[in-house]
C-alpha cells in the first residue's frame, strides 16, 4: 500500500472536506439501504483517514461500535485521539500485512467485538497490490448476514460536455498513469474479486455526482477534488524519476491544456460528472 493516498498538509485536508461533502450525496442513500431494518450493528471502516468522514457517516442511532482502519500510523493516532471514545476507535493497520488478519482479531477481542455487521472500505482497493487477497481475509470477519460495502472510482463513467477537443478524456487517460492515483479500473474489477472469494448475492449501484448549467461551485468543487491533485503528482513523480519520458510529457500537456480543461468543467454551459461504483454484498459466511 505504499502508494496510498494520504491527507496531511492543509491543501489536502480541505480537499478531503470538500471531497466528502460532494460524496455524500451518493453515498447517504447506499448507507440508508445498508443499515435498514439494523439495530446495535458494529462497523469496521477500512480506510479512516483522519476519522472525520467516519464520524460523519456513522454517529447514526443504528450503530453500536466503530473501529477504524488507517495505513498511515500518525493519521490513524490523530483520529484516535481526536475522535476515539467509548463507540469510535482507530488503529493502524497494513491491511497487505501478513500479520493483518491476527492484528484484527486481536483488536476486536480488546474491543468486545466477535465480528462485523458492516464492512465499509471506500477508495481502498484502488491502491492495493493485490486486492482479492484481503478481500479473501476479511470474509470471516463479517457476521452472518452482515454487509460488505466497497466505493470505488468510476472512470469509464465519468464525462464532461461539451468536450469538443477531447481534453477531459485525454485527462483521464493520463490519470490512469499516475501511481498515486491508484487502479483507476478498479470498480469494473470488485465483481469479480467477490465472487471469486465466495462471496454472494453481490449488487452494483453506480451512482454519479452531477453538476450542470448554473452549478458553477458545485463545477469548481468537483474539479478541485477529482482534478486538481494530478498536477501536483506529476511533479512529484517528475522528481522521483526525472528521466520517465511519460511524466515528462505529462507535464507537457497539463502546461499546454490544464487552464482550458479547467475554465470548460466549470464553464456555464458544461455538463460535468464524476462516476462511482459501490457494491454491495449482504451474504455473510
Amino acid at each position: 500500500m505504499e502508494n496510498q493516498a494520504v491527507f496531511e498538509n492543509e491543501w489536502e485536508v480541505e480537499r478531503l472536506h470538500i471531497q466528502n461533502k460532494l460524496l455524500w450525496e451518493c453515498e447517504q442513500p447506499v448507507f440508508d439501504k445498508v443499515f435498514k431494518g439494523r439495530s446495535g450493528a458494529r462497523v469496521l471502516d477500512i480506510g479512516c483517514n483522519n476519522g472525520c468522514k467516519t464520524m460523519e457517516r456513522f454517529d447514526r442511532p443504528e450503530v453500536s461500535r466503530v473501529m477504524g482502519l488507517e495505513y498511515n500510523e500518525a493519521l490513524a493516532r490523530w483520529a484516535h485521539g481526536r475522535h476515539g471514545g467509548e463507540v469510535f476507535s482507530f488503529h493502524p493497520c497494513d491491511l497487505e500485512s501478513p500479520s493483518f488478519a491476527r492484528e484484527l482479531s486481536a483488536l476486536m477481542e480488546q474491543a468486545g467485538i466477535e465480528a462485523f455487521d458492516v464492512i465499509y472500505a471506500s477508495f481502498v482497493l484502488m491502491h492495493l497490490r493485490d486486492p482479492q487477497t484481503v478481500l479473501k481475509t476479511l470474509r470471516p470477519f463479517l457476521a452472518p448476514g452482515g454487509c460488505l460495502l466497497i466505493e470505488e472510482a468510476d472512470d469509464l463513467a465519468c464525462s464532461l460536455t461539451p468536450d469538443r477537443q477531447g481534453l477531459f478524456r485525454q485527462f483521464l487517460q493520463m490519470l490512469a498513469l499516475d501511481p498515486y492515483a491508484g487502479n483507476r479500473r478498479c470498480g469494473e474489477q470488485v465483481v469479480g474479486w467477490l465472487e471469486r472469494c465466495g462471496y454472494r448475492r453481490i449488487q452494483q449501484l453506480p451512482a454519479a455526482i452531477r453538476a450542470t448549467g448554473g452549478q458553477l461551485k458545485k463545477k469548481e468543487d468537483i474539479f478541485e477534488v477529482f482534478c486538481s491533485y494530478f498536477p501536483q503528482d506529476i511533479k512529484l513523480l517528475q522528481k522521483v524519476e526525472q528521466k520517465n519520458r511519460v511524466w515528462f510529457e505529462c507535464e507537457c500537456w497539463l502546461e499546454r491544456n490544464y487552464d482550458a480543461l479547467r475554465e470548460n468543467a466549470t464553464s456555464m454551459k458544461s455538463e460535468f460528472i464524476f462516476a462511482l461504483q459501490f457494491i454491495l454484498c449482504r451474504e455473510g459466511v
